[in-house]
Parts: structure tokens; C-alpha cells; sequence
């Protein structure tokens, strides 16, 4: 079930993604890796995906609740950011495949869910209950999805820790199972080139046990979204982190 490249321990966390432990580690020690600016360079997902959210719900359209998917959710952590910031009735569905990360996350956002409807209660709005996410084990280049389940897909930080080829194939994923009309959201580290200035030294954090980071500061990842027929949108950074969206066309 767990390829090789998902055995190596990533940034030296001790056990890789393969213990509870690891898990409980995760948040702190990113933080702490990138000097307390993780949180702030992952919410620039919100940016695609919120405008998202609201041209939906002012398309004038009967309006269901979103769905939208998240692949290597890992902790939850950016899970709880989304739905913070989607619509309430939103349908989240949050993919890992670390059975521990996955525990995490589901503790994150129950921990969620509690304090948004007591928010929501102080406000009037004592009606209102919030579903749980779901929650499912599997790989980015295997997901358990029917073709255009989703409204829109999330992946924070994946791209940079698979090799090319198995983003090649995630990129197909996603793609595949975003609805005509939807929207990918990719965040990860920034590349060759999208800060000049760094690119003598960008090739540094291959030293924290990344053994594809060489190789993907140097991969053009729209290609991989292009050729399965996505259209990028959109492009943010933030410290050392980029954005990317892609549309899906409406009519192929």
C-alpha cells in the first residue's frame, strides 16, 4: 500500500509519516522549520478558493453544497482554514495516506466543528449544525473517486516530496475528478525561478532528507495540469511558498 517514496523521513521527522508520534510532532515542527511563517504561506489557498466559493453561490444557480476534496490533507491543519472560510454546509472530503496524520485530522476538525458552532450560537445562530468531514486513506495517484465528484480540489505541499512522474499522475487525478467548471488549487514550495534572487540557494533544502526537491525546482508543474486539460488561473507567492489554480473548461 505505501510506495517507496513515501518511506523516507522527511525533513529527519523521526519515523517518516508512520507514527502517531510523527503525527503529533508535525505542526510544531514546521512551524518551526520555516520560522513561524507556515500557516500564513498555506492560507494563500484561500485566496483562489474563497473567490471560488462566492462566484458559485452568486451564479444565480440552484445552489447544492460544494464539495470539495483535499489530497494529502496530512494534519488538517489547512482543512480547518477552508472550511472556516466556506460555506458552512460546504461537503469536505480529506485524503491521506498516513493512517496517523488521518487521526489528526480528524481531531482537528471535530476541534473545528466545536468552536465555529459556538461562534455561531453567540451570534443568533443556534440552528445550525456543521457535518463532520470525511476522512478516507489513499494515495494522490489512486483516488477512490467518481470522474467530476468534486467542485474543487486542494493539495498544500505534496508536489515537492513525489517524484515527477507520480505528480504527472496526481495532476491526472485531481483533474479527473473536478466537475466541468471546477477549480485545483496546488500550494507548495516555490521553484526555480519565481524568486531570482534565491535560485543559487534554493537547492539547500534537498539537505533536509528531500530526495526529489532537485528535481522539482526544476519541473514547469502547469505542464501536468495542461496536458490533462486544465487552465491555469492563477498565481500567488508568499515568502517561499506559491499558489497555482487551474479552471477546468465547462465544454472540452
Amino acid at each position: 500500500m505505501y510506495p517507496d517514496y513515501y518511506k523516507t523521513a522527511f525533513h529527519y521527522q523521526t519515523n517518516g509519516w508512520m507514527s502517531q508520534d510523527s503525527a503529533n510532532a508535525y505542526e510544531t515542527s514546521t512551524e518551526t522549520l520555516f520560522l513561524g511563517r507556515q500557516d500564513a504561506m498555506q492560507r494563500t489557498a484561500l485566496v483562489p478558493l474563497v473567490q471560488y466559493a462566492r462566484d458559485v453561490c452568486s451564479s444565480g444557480e440552484k445552489r447544492k453544497p460544494m464539495k470539495v476534496l483535499e489530497v494529502a490533507c496530512g494534519t488538517g491543519r489547512f482543512m480547518t482554514f477552508a472550511r472556516d472560510n466556506l460555506p458552512l454546509d460546504t461537503e469536505f472530503t480529506a485524503v491521506d495516506l498516513s493512517p496517523f496524520y488521518l487521526n489528526n485530522a480528524k481531531d482537528n476538525d471535530k476541534n473545528w466543528r466545536s468552536i465555529r458552532e459556538q461562534v455561531e450560537a453567540s451570534s443568533g445562530n443556534t440552528q445550525v449544525t456543521i457535518k463532520p468531514a470525511k476522512f478516507v486513506q489513499a494515495k494522490g495517484e489512486d483516488l477512490p473517486f467518481h470522474d467530476e465528484e468534486f467542485d474543487a480540489v486542494i493539495c498544500m505541499y505534496l508536489y515537492h516530496e513525489i517524484p515527477r512522474e507520480i505528480r504527472a499522475q496526481v495532476s491526472s487525478e485531481m483533474a479527473r475528478v473536478t466537475q466541468k467548471g471546477g477549480k485545483i488549487i496546488l500550494t507548495d514550495s516555490c521553484q526555480k525561478g519565481d524568486r531570482p534572487a534565491n535560485d543559487k540557494i534554493i537547492g539547500r533544502f534537498a539537505e533536509m532528507n528531500e530526495p526529489h526537491w532537485n528535481d522539482f525546482v526544476e519541473d514547469f508543474l502547469p505542464a501536468h495540469f495542461e496536458k490533462v486539460g486544465m487552465e491555469c488561473s492563477t498565481k500567488i507567492l508568499c515568502s517561499s511558498t506559491k499558489t497555482l489554480a487551474f479552471n477546468k473548461p465547462r465544454e472540452e
